[in-house]
């Protein structure tokens, strides 16, 4: 077998297997993979510092935190909070399965040669 048919073939299991994990429907939106890779880089953020880096509104930003922990990637927590109102901090930590999904999805796409 040539270098160039070994290229194509690692070429393409590398899309075949990039394909099957945008399949999945946590990860069919951009907005749900940012926020993976945030929490991976930070392991635990509130749900203002996601909101503040990703641009979404709270009701927004509720559902697709939603669908994450409905797939096991991430676990949402209250906190109390130190402030004037007192009121609890919702917590945000990237399970297991989320980094899971979040490495393997960052390997696929660092392995095609741009």
């Amino acid at each position: 077998m040539s270098d160039d048919e070994i290229n194509k073939r690692d070429f393409e299991t590398v899309v075949k297997s990039l394909n099957e994990q945008l399949g999945d429907s946590a990860l069919k939106s951009s907005t749900r993979i940012l926020m993976l890779v945030l929490l991976a880089q930070a392991r635990r953020m509130s749900s203002v510092e996601l909101r503040a880096l990703t641009g979404l509104g709270k009701g927004s930003l509720e559902n697709h935190l939603n669908k994450l922990e409905s797939f096991g990637y991430v676990k949402i927590s209250n906190e109390k909070s130190i402030g004037a109102r007192g009121s609890p901090m919702r917590m945000v930590e990237i399970t297991e399965n989320g980094l899971d999904a979040c490495r393997a999805l960052v390997k696929s796409i660092s392995s095609l040669a741009l």
